[in-house]
């Protein structure tokens, strides 16, 4: 996506928030936001235009994702967790509902 220089930098701070955010909430997503707005425009538009104290955020019931409400959009990443020489871990999956 091209964007402006101010622009980009403004999308850059506002997907840090999101991911601060989101880290709260026990999860380290910032890079998974990174990658969503660079492939959604849309989503990427709305995190743009949308204030930051509008958007409400979520734990799933069973512990395996965490998501947010961006407009009339419900995002979810859903987590797999695993292990391995490192120690534990887990990979994201974004799951983008419309409604």
């Amino acid at each position: 996506m091209k964007l402006e220089k101010n622009m980009r930098e403004k999308l850059d701070r506002r997907v840090v928030a999101i991911g601060e955010k989101l880290n709260e909430l026990g999860f380290e997503l910032e890079e998974d936001m990174k990658e969503l707005v660079e492939m959604r425009e849309d989503i990427a538009e709305l995190i743009l235009t949308t204030k930051l104290k509008k958007i409400e955020y979520f734990v799933e019931k069973e512990g395996n994702g965490v998501g947010f409400y961006l407009g009339d959009f419900q995002i979810t990443f859903f987590l797999e967790y695993g292990e391995d020489e490192e120690g534990p871990y887990y990979e994201a999956t974004a799951e983008i509902l419309k409604g």
